[in-house]
């Protein structure tokens, strides 16, 4: 995968680059003979649908060569390709997620409103394994399934483990301290693994897990940043015989937990901000389209689609317009669904979107933005 979609569920570079774009969003699920005759017929099929909106050759050879099933993963799962002038630059699996039939798009910029829900809120974590000869950190994103990158700092098991091998010696000061030293050096190397890869991932959450001594020496060389956002979990993973799956729900848990507090943390921040005239929160479809027009809108929280809805997508500043104004003529590309124009300009002004559950907004309101200064105010 050339690219991957932010925390958001959209890359803003995506949209900045020349069209035409073709995505598809379909079932990738195996599992039972129907799937593998959907699987075998879906080329031809996505190829129709694509031809029947003018794709270039080019777009229709990259997609559908991009078609594969999620093999060993469990259904449903559907896969999501977002192809640019013959170039697949997306290609991501959703997990959890059915789609009944093959959804296709072209145009002028991609349609990434399906990945987008799909991914909205997701956040990069790290899981690091210490042992006292060396580690592994391991980099995740929350509702992505596999491993994005992997580190590893291995020592000499030999020369961590010599005092172990020496009958009679472990307890001489000398040798107990050259000893510690080495653990001590495996564990400085892999705290710097987890500070670097948090560093440059802007990770949320740090789990750490392994030898009891590994760890403490691990957490003990942490950077202050590291160490605020770390978690230690009591098992050792390294160890023969270790329990992989409870270890897998743990981090699991973890996860989840950081996803409920920043769900929670939204909706104090909605209600705090709905007192006082809701002077930094626009509610409703109109006030957010004009939020995003100024580049007001700091975070575009979103409880109902707005799927019946359309907008009109500009080709730079404000980027969107209502259907009815006749402002900016000479900027306008097309007409599109209104979940299309909303995301596009979401990203193109360096806010974020998030999807969230019944409770977090206002009673009766569907689509809200937490404003970068209060309205009726100049931009600082």
């Amino acid at each position: 995968m050339a690219s991957r979609a932010g925390s958001t569920g959209i890359d803003a570079s995506l949209y900045r680059r020349e069209g035409p774009w073709c995505t598809a969003l379909f079932d990738a699920s195996l599992g039972t003979t129907a799937a593998h005759e959907a699987a075998d017929a879906l080329p031809d099929q996505v190829g129709k649908l694509l031809a029947s909106q003018q794709a270039a050759e080019a777009d229709i050879q990259a997609l559908t060569g991009a078609l594969a099933s999620a093999s060993g993963h469990r259904a449903p799962v559907a896969r999501f390709v977002a192809v640019n002038n013959g170039e697949v630059v997306l290609d991501e699996l959703i997990q959890g997620l059915k789609v009944q039939a093959p959804e296709v798009d072209c145009g002028p910029f991609p349609n990434l409103v399906p990945l987008a829900r799909a991914r909205g809120g997701q956040f990069p974590y790290l899981v690091a394994e210490a042992g006292r000869d060396g580690g592994e950190v391991r980099l995740y994103h929350s509702s992505v399934q596999g491993v994005d990158e992997s580190r590893g700092v291995t020592g000499d098991p030999e020369e961590a483990h010599h005092a172990h091998k020496v009958p009679g010696r472990y307890d001489e000061p000398k040798n107990q301290s050259a000893t510690e030293e080495i653990w001590k050096r495996n564990a400085v190397e892999l705290a710097n693994q987890i500070d670097e890869m948090a560093r440059e991932h802007f990770v949320k959450l740090i789990v750490l897990a392994g030898d009891v001594k590994a760890r403490e020496l691990v957490v003990g060389q942490l950077g202050t940043a590291s160490k605020s956002i770390t978690t230690m979990l009591e098992q050792n993973t390294r160890a023969g015989g270790a329990d992989q799956g409870a270890f897998a729900k743990a981090v699991a848990d973890h996860v989840d937990g950081v996803l409920a507090a920043e769900l929670k943390a939204l909706a104090e921040k909605v209600a705090n901000k709905s007192g006082n005239g809701r002077a930094e929160l626009a509610v409703g479809f109109d006030e957010v389209v004009e939020a995003l027009q100024q580049a007001q809108a700091s975070t575009v929280l979103v409880n109902q689609y707005q799927d019946d809805e359309s907008l009109v997508a500009l080709s730079s500043e404000p980027w969107l317009t209502g259907e009815e104004s006749e402002d900016h003529a000479e900027l306008v590309v097309g007409s599109w669904p209104a979940p299309e124009v909303l995301l596009r300009a979401t990203a193109m002004t360096d806010a974020s979107i998030r999807y969230v559950p019944e409770g977090v907004l206002p009673e009766g309101v569907g689509i809200a933005a937490l404003l970068r200064w209060p309205k009726g105010e100049q931009a600082p």
